[in-house]
């Protein structure tokens, strides 16, 4: 059975080139055979697929058994291309539904190479929906099975069960698998599903992806997937961005050493102490802790954001910066979605963060410098591209004010006038 996760580990541990690389090579024509039935265009399928790996490299440390990495990485490549593709795919299946029913249940030799490659080019715009309505186990199962061509015995290793067991399994997904496609009106039959499924669901990506992949994605894993990149404009990253804190500050991440900072006094408006470095806040420690405080409400601020929490972060911002985040959702082409999904996908990079400056502006206005503790910036080299970025973006200033005893973000500090 593959090692997998053993690769994994590696990677993550020790960020290895000849890792990822291998684990790319394995499974990039399972990965590019998802988006290219998702997308049917064969260079938005090299888009996703290269997301796809890269959401695999920023995720390395957190996938662990039993997880099977194949059928992680079959659904990551179905939700990267999700949104993109929603409405295309509607109407694909509606205009394919009706004359599968005919092709798969129109006789002759039902398993000749023929009449599978022809039920196959009917049934691929709708496999992946339909396995989407599998469970888990079952899903994994099939992948294993009939994607990647595994043994019983393979399959039941994965699974964590024996080979007869694994057996059972398959047969009762694909009859789930046949039951799913004869509620939205095609008869078939497991053989027949079986036969194209194994013969067409996995085509040869482009001989040159994977080193791409492989290239592109060890060098930056900041880039962004390829349905954010498509929805987000200029003027709704940078309001979207305010709205959660992320504004760029100066100083050098790699001079610091988070854990290692001394402790703090509580910080006090009007009063500013000589030692300006908070406490080390691990992502364990993330939590709600109201605006009493400045302290509190970049606590508050920072779980809101890990959270992707629209209605706390509202009632986190000043009536100023939340009449911004209002306008942001109605320019933003799905709303409050876009809004949220920018949130998380940021702050799901945090691992900690520590207060390092407090600026008072007046006894109800402070700027306070908060240093993120970026877990890409452990993943890349200091030469790699994208690294400098990363560490001005791990400084940010965020302005709150006190209203009616309580302090609440109003977005980036006022600039001096000139």
């Amino acid at each position: 059975m593959n090692d997998d996760l053993t690769l994994l580990r590696q990677y993550a541990a020790t960020n290895s080139e000849a890792a990822f690389a291998a684990l790319v090579n394995r499974h990039v024509n399972l990965v590019y055979s998802v988006a290219l039935r998702q997308a049917g265009d064969p260079h938005l399928a090299q888009e996703i697929t290269q997301a796809v790996f890269i959401i695999l490299a920023r995720k390395a440390d957190k996938i662990s058994p039993p997880t099977v990495l194949a059928g992680w990485l079959c659904r990551t490549a179905r939700y990267a291309a999700a949104d993109a593709l929603k409405n295309r795919r509607r109407r694909q299946q509606r205009e394919q539904e009706a004359y599968m029913q005919s092709v798969l249940t129109g006789g002759g030799d039902v398993l000749s190479p023929q009449n599978q490659k022809e039920t196959w080019t009917h049934i691929a715009p709708l496999l992946d929906g339909a396995m989407e309505k599998l469970g888990q186990k079952d899903h994994d199962a099939l992948v294993l099975r009939f994607f990647e061509g595994k043994n019983f015995s393979e399959v039941g290793v994965a699974l964590g069960a024996s080979e007869d067991a694994a057996k059972v399994r398959v047969h009762r997904a694909m009859e789930k698998l046949r039951k799913i496609f004869t509620k939205r009106g095609v008869s078939s039959t497991t053989a027949i599903l079986a036969g194209a499924i194994s013969a067409h669901s996995v085509q040869a990506a482009p001989a040159s992806l994977a080193a791409a992949i492989t290239g592109k994605t060890l060098a930056t894993t900041t880039a962004v997937t390829v349905t954010k990149a498509i929805i987000m404009t200029a003027l709704q990253k940078t309001i979207v961005i305010a709205s959660v804190g992320v504004l760029a500050g100066a100083g050098i991440y790699e001079a610091v050493n988070l854990a290692q900072k001394p402790a703090r006094t509580p910080i006090v408006a009007g009063k500013e102490p000589p030692n300006s470095t908070g406490d080390y806040v691990s992502r364990e420690q993330f939590a709600f802790a109201g605006y009493a405080t400045p302290e509190a409400a970049i606590k508050s601020l920072v779980w809101i954001q890990s959270k992707g929490d629209f209605k706390a972060t509202l009632e986190s911002a000043s009536p100023r910066f939340r009449a911004i985040i209002e306008q942001a959702v109605k320019a933003a082409p799905n709303g409050e979605s876009t809004i949220v999904n920018s949130i998380v996908a940021e702050s799901e990079n945090y691992l900690g963060y520590r207060i390092t400056d407090v600026k008072n502006i007046s006894d109800d206005k402070i700027v306070v410098s908060v240093l993120v503790d970026d877990a890409r910036l452990k993943q890349i080299g200091a030469g790699d591209k994208g690294y400098n970025a990363l560490m001005a973006k791990s400084q940010k200033q965020w302005q709150l004010i006190r209203i009616n005893s309580e302090w609440k973000y109003d977005g980036a500090p006022d600039r001096p006038k000139q």
